[in-house]
């Protein structure tokens, strides 16, 4: 078959064309006006751009609706659809597109591919613009693409309004009806990552509802396209929709910020760090200096390599008492609840500061055993090399000649304690237990190293009596009223994560955000792990810790908890309301409570642990921002702004009137707090849907109390933005985002509230955008200090934008 004989069969099995009113001109092709240059062939498609057909005019589509448009918007549509393309814009699409498609042709699944939409909107696109044969010939010409992005791109609302018009006219009636509407979601649920079947009816009912196609019993209710876009108008959060009726934005640029610009920004926001480090560097080079100056001028016949070892030696003794000091929790946690001590001294950083530290100390033996080594193998007259190294033969240290000796057992034990502590092994499924046994025979580094250097013990006495001071003190986690407790409940969230409710020891202070070490014999004896406390210190009955799902231990704990919970389960016969089994309560489907006497309601507490967290209330304006699991410390923090909003309260007891005193709302520090909650997945954000919910409704509460009562219009003392990033964000993704933008605005309109987690904050698609935020931030507060728990990759990316702003910046690992 010939060029023109498939070209033939195509036209004449096409669909009777719908004739345009001679008013309204017929749009021509995209191949009449190839709006780029033409490089290379790269047919994608077996079919030539000829064999393939082109574009219909849009403008039939217009003119069946014709009854049902102003003349204004018909002229506007028609005159859009005609108009040639911009230089400007050709030149966009070719960046856009990468290369010259107009002269390719490509597969239905390139085609979804290079708008980055599904298939089921990618086959309705295609049936909205009259491409159904090039659908069934799997071909569609790149200059129709050219024609659909340039469409989607730039055309005003109206027609992006008739283009979502026509994705859910599945039946091409130019009507929408009920069924048409589930079906258009249901195949979209099919393909998105939210596809929960027990949701396709409540989906589509929500927009069945607002879109006011609740049936009678008479008649099937329907709408046109006049009606559908006046919804549109009448409500701005469904009007926003049909903006992302585009081309996804690819034009992101990198902050162009010049780099000593940048190390300037950095340096000014963290001045303490920096002396830090300089104070540091010049304790160090001072040793060295010390070192060389005793050992060459007030020490004869000594070899350079015994120098070189004195340096190695006089640095460890300095290293080994920093890393302890450093590791002082107790000290710590006092530096940090003393304002003028944390405020020069940059104790957030201790633990990054401790492997720095720990890593000298490390390069410091290598030099003190590489330089006595040498001096050995080039100096040794009377006895062996061997014999210098693993015996007393060389006669050295203060006790009984023993430095040789003991150094190579020091070596030996360093090594495994570095090896083990890098990063690339302890995060290993598993290892962080050979890391916490490793670490322990610092004990054993710290003895040896009395007997192996004369002086050592004099580096080491304070930090060393503190430590053993602070292990003393620590031992009260077994005594009942400090650390000994029980379990309350245990609430298994979802998949991976479950909820401690721990009974609060009678005496037992914490600051918020603060962190303890727990351990449950019962399950796994002598293994303490630390948890952020995301409870408040306002309730003295009891903490709450929540706990994700990882590694050996936290992975130990919820599958024995989950088993218990299905035994429980599978005793009721099925039944999930009260379920008695032994001496454990089952009260729900996931929860379980625990009586007195219950063996694996035993726990022990250790702590607590100050973390920059306790800083928030210090603070004017707080931007709080969690990932995933690392947003506890935070709801710790919203549980504290609870219970103060709560104690401003005043009730009137005449009419039970609910109002605030506003004079202590004006002397508070912390004047405003955004909370920034970045999830993977939706079904994250129920964890602590109840206190965010409490909240919503304490402030509508709060402000209402004031407006009411003729006081000045007052803004929110809390916004709270949730991001789920298992979608991209609109910009990254538009027409794709589509359905469920539109059923999540419908269902905010209808109802208040968000789709997925019933609040009223809705839930943001992608990750946030931090410049586009904290621009406004900067224009809207003085002074703003940023908090993140989460991972090293994020932090990087907030750092950055916070040196940019001059934003104070505080990060915290997860617990």
């Amino acid at each position: 078959m010939t060029r023109n004989d498939l070209r033939n069969n195509i036209r004449n099995n096409d669909e009777p064309e719908i004739a345009v009113t001679k008013d309204l001109p017929h749009q021509s092709t995209c191949t009449s006006h190839s709006i780029l240059p033409i490089k290379k062939k790269n047919i994608v498609s077996p079919l030539s751009s000829t064999d393939v057909p082109k574009i219909s005019s849009f403008t039939e589509i217009i003119d069946r609706l014709t009854h049902t448009f102003s003349e204004i918007t018909v002229q506007q549509c028609t005159t859009f659809l005609n108009d040639p393309i911009s230089e400007e814009h050709q030149q966009y699409l070719r960046k856009y597109f990468g290369n010259d498609i107009s002269t390719q042709a490509f597969t239905f699944t390139g085609f979804c591919d290079r708008l980055k939409i599904t298939t089921t909107i990618g086959r309705r696109i295609l049936v909205a613009f009259k491409l159904k044969k090039s659908f069934s010939l799997d071909a569609i010409l790149g200059s129709d693409i050219i024609r659909i992005a340039y469409t989607l791109w730039k055309s005003p609302m109206t027609i992006k309004g008739l283009i979502l018009f026509k994705l859910l006219d599945s039946n091409e009636d130019n009507e929408i009806s009920t069924d048409e509407i589930h079906l258009f979601y249901k195949e979209n649920f099919l393909e998105s990552t939210f596809s929960d079947d027990k949701r396709y009816d409540e989906v589509g009912g929500t927009l069945v509802e607002g879109f006011s196609l609740n049936n009678d019993d008479s008649q099937e209710k329907v709408l046109n396209f006049v009606e559908f876009y006046e919804i549109f108008e009448k409500n701005p959060r469904l009007f926003k929709c049909l903006e992302l009726i585009s081309i996804p934005d690819r034009n992101n640029e990198d902050d162009k910020t010049i780099w000593y610009k940048r190390y300037g920004i950095y340096m000014k926001n963290n001045k303490s760090y920096i002396v830090a480090l300089l104070l540091y560097i010049l304790i160090t080079m001072s040793l060295i200096t010390y070192a060389i100056i005793q050992r060459a001028v007030f020490m004869e016949n000594n070899t350079v390599w015994q120098i070189f070892a004195r340096i190695g030696g006089i640095l460890i003794n300095f290293n080994f008492a920093l890393a302890i000091t450093l590791m002082l929790k107790q000290t710590m946690t006092i530096i940090r609840r003393t304002y003028y001590l944390r405020l020069y001294i940059p104790v957030d950083s201790h633990i990054d500061a401790h492997r720095v530290v720990g890593t000298v100390l490390f390069i410091s033996s290598m030099m003190h055993t590489g330089g006595h080594t040498i001096h050995f193998a080039t100096h040794t007259q009377d006895w062996s090399f061997l014999k210098s190294l693993f015996t007393t033969a060389a006669q050295l240290g203060w006790v009984a000649d023993s430095a040789t000796i003991t150094g190579d057992i020091l070596l030996i034990i360093l090594l495994v304690m570095f090896i083990c502590s890098l990063q690339c092994i302890r995060q290993r499924p598993g290892f962080h237990k050979l890391f916490n046994y490793t670490h322990s025979l610092f004990w054993i580094l710290f003895l040896l190293l009395i007997v192996h250097s004369r002086d050592f013990w004099k580096w080491t006495l304070v930090p060393m009596t503190l430590y053993i001071l602070e292990k003393i003190y620590l031992l009260k986690r077994y005594l009942p009223t400090y650390g000994r407790t029980r379990l309350i409940s245990v609430k298994i969230e979802d998949k991976n994560v479950l909820t401690l409710i721990i009974k609060r020891p009678k005496i037992f202070n914490f600051h918020t955000g603060e962190y303890i070490n727990i351990c449950l014999p019962n399950i796994i004896n002598n293994e303490w792990h630390p948890f952020t406390i995301s409870s408040s210190p306002e309730r003295t009955d009891v903490l709450r810790v929540t706990i994700m799902k990882k590694y050996n231990w936290t992975k130990k704990v919820y599958e024995h908890f989950k088993t218990k919970l299905t035994h429980s389960d599978d005793d009721d016969d099925g039944h999930l309301t009260e379920v008695i089994t032994n001496t454990t309560n089952v009260i729900s489907s996931n929860e379980i409570t625990f009586t007195e006497d219950e063996k694996d309601a035993f726990i022990c507490i250790e702590g607590p642990f100050s973390t920059c967290t306790s800083y928030i209330f210090d603070c004017e304006h707080v931007v709080l921002i969690g990932a995933g699991i690392g947003i506890t410390p935070y709801i710790s923090a919203l549980e504290t702004l609870i219970h103060r909003l709560r104690q401003q309260r005043c009730i009137c007891s005449h009419c039970n009137a609910v109002n605030y005193m506003q004079s202590s709302s004006q002397i508070r520090q912390l004047k405003k707090v955004d909370f920034i909650w970045v999830s993977r997945g939706v079904e994250n954000f129920s964890w602590f849907r109840k206190i965010l919910d409490e909240f919503e409704v304490e402030q509508d509460s709060y402000l209402n109390s004031l407006n009411s009562n003729g006081n000045q219009q007052q803004s929110k003392y809390l916004d709270i933005h949730l991001y789920n990033t298992l979608l991209p964000c609109n910009e990254e993704a538009t027409l794709a985002n589509l359905p469920y933008n539109l059923v999540a605005s419908m269902y905010e309109v209808v109802k208040d509230r968000d789709m997925h987690t019933q609040l009223r904050t809705p839930i943001h698609l992608g990750r946030p955008q931090w410049d586009s935020l904290f621009t406004k931030f900067k224009s809207e507060h003085l002074s703003t200090n940023v908090f993140f728990t989460g991972n090293a990759n994020m932090s990087d990316v907030i750092k950055r934008c916070c040196d940019k702003h001059q934003f104070a910046f505080q990060h915290e690992p997860y617990f």
